[in-house]
């Protein structure tokens, strides 16, 4: 193995040496990427001579395998898979395991691979951070130069288990404010057999912030933590959000939980275990449905006069302004729905249209959180989800921008026997790869060779000879 590997490192060198000549480093961005390519080709060469290697000290050890109960059925079963190097071919052979009663690769359990897995899952992480932005086929394309299919990315999501994210820092933190911003998203979902028609599913978001800042015209939210729930449950959502808030601040220290929504009940019922929790009506949706009603009477100078309700928190008032918009309506349906429609919105979310206009609480945001977060990847575009696509790849979104990071770890599923068989091989694949590489390294082929000098050669005597009659021969 020493052999191949000191040659498969002297051919790097050349290469790389021959093509920085070739191109006279005249093109140095183009020569980087060319030497990456070898670098990875050589890279991928090591590991998989490694894993051979390994791969015949188990096979030559019968003494320690004869131990394991480890029988020898098959010789060189192949395997590819698929990593950030790019494509690893795997010899390994296949055994039958006295002990447990079934047929095993070792190897792969030594190695850290799944049973019929083709694809590392680093290369998986990255697959699902791109899907999370941009679509299926283009993030195949980005992460693996299009060598796996759409349909893989997305069963590479349904594997995933989207960790928690902590909050950033590790004390409670004190603030006397809290803001917190509930809207949904309104997603097109996929019909079976191709059924004609529209199918659409509502996906709830939260962000937890400090408040807004601001810097000129530019605004900005202060340490956002966003949540979605995977099987889109309102109720578990707000556990979430409860348990990051207990996690992350100190409740006695919280004056105010602002929660500001567009009046929905799955918002209303949000942190009222707090009881700090005030809800307040998120302006953009008051001034939707005053700028429809004024639609209808635009003579009356109703935003002005509602408006004026609100802030001397006079609800008598809001009630008459809207009989006597019922009254000037009769006969016509379009404007009487549009009256009970207004009407009701604006008496069953009264307390908190008040506490908008009467607080100085900042201006709300929930509308551009949900285009920010989840609008701008799942409902923007003419595309059909299903349930279970949306719900994993919705909460990965979530937890990049977060600030989490996507591993491998996260795509390996708790698997027991596999763990007993590695922890079982761990000692004893330890042993045979460190008497496979003990040693077997002279690194000394790199060292610039010493040329010998033969000062009492002819030539040398000759030379010596011409340096002594110089004077005599060229004056």
């Amino acid at each position: 193995m020493d052999t191949i590997i000191q040659q498969i490192a002297l051919e790097l060198v050349e290469k790389i040496t021959k093509m920085a000549f070739e191109t006279k480093i005249s093109d140095i961005d183009a020569l980087a990427s060319d030497v990456l390519v070898e670098c990875k080709t050589a890279a991928r060469s090591i590991i998989e001579t490694i894993s051979d290697e390994c791969n015949h000290q188990i096979r030559d050890d019968k003494a320690g395998r004869k131990a394991l109960g480890l029988v020898l059925k098959e010789k060189n079963r192949k395997r590819s898979l698929l990593t950030e190097l790019g494509e690893l071919h795997l010899q390994r052979d296949y055994y039958y395991d006295n002990r447990s009663g079934c047929y095993v690769c070792p190897l792969d359990d030594v190695l850290g691979i799944r049973k019929y897995e083709r694809i590392g899952d680093n290369i998986s992480a990255k697959l699902v951070t791109e899907a999370a932005e941009t679509s299926y086929a283009r993030s195949a394309q980005i992460v693996t130069d299009g060598a796996v299919s759409r349909q893989t990315v997305r069963n590479h999501i349904l594997k995933l288990s989207v960790p928690e994210k902590e909050p950033e820092w590790s004390e409670k933190k004190e603030v006397k404010e809290l803001h917190v911003y509930a809207d949904e998203d309104h997603v097109h979902m996929q019909k079976p057999d191709k059924q004609k028609g529209k199918k659409g599913k509502i996906v709830p978001l939260v962000t937890v912030t400090e408040g807004t800042a601001a810097s000129g015209k530019r605004k900005w939210t202060i340490s956002p933590m966003h949540f979605v729930d995977e099987h889109f449950d309102g109720k578990a959502l707000w556990s979430s959000v409860e348990g990051y808030i207990e996690k992350a601040y100190d409740l006695e220290k919280i004056e105010k939980i602002y929660v500001h929504g567009d009046g929905g009940r799955w918002i209303k019922n949000g942190l009222n275990c707090f009881a700090q929790t005030e809800h307040v009506l998120d302006g953009f949706h008051l001034e939707k449905y005053l700028k429809r009603i004024c639609v209808r009477f635009p003579q009356k100078n109703l935003r002005v006069r509602f408006h004026k309700a609100f802030e001397q928190k006079d609800r008598k008032k809001a009630e008459t302004m809207i009989q006597e918009l019922y009254a000037d309506a009769e006969g016509d349906s379009k404007r009487t729905k549009a009256v009970k429609e207004f009407g009701s919105y604006i008496l069953n979310n009264w307390e908190e249209i008040v506490r908008r206009k009467t607080l100085n609480i900042p201006g709300s945001c929930t509308e551009g959180q949900v285009s920010h977060v989840l609008s701008e990847r799942f409902s923007r575009d003419p595309i059909g989800w299903s349930e279970e696509s949306l719900g994993k790849l919705s909460q990965a979104r979530v937890y990049i921008k977060n600030g989490g990071k996507l591993e491998g770890k996260d795509f390996r599923p708790e698997d027991k026997d596999r763990e007993a068989r590695k922890e079982r091989y761990s000692e004893y694949a330890e042993r045979m790869l460190k008497e496979a590489v003990e040693g077997c390294f002279d690194w000394s082929i790199f060292e610039k060779p010493i040329v010998p000098f033969d000062g009492a050669s002819g030539t040398q005597t000759l030379i010596h000879g011409l340096g002594q009659a110089q004077n005599t021969l060229f004056c």
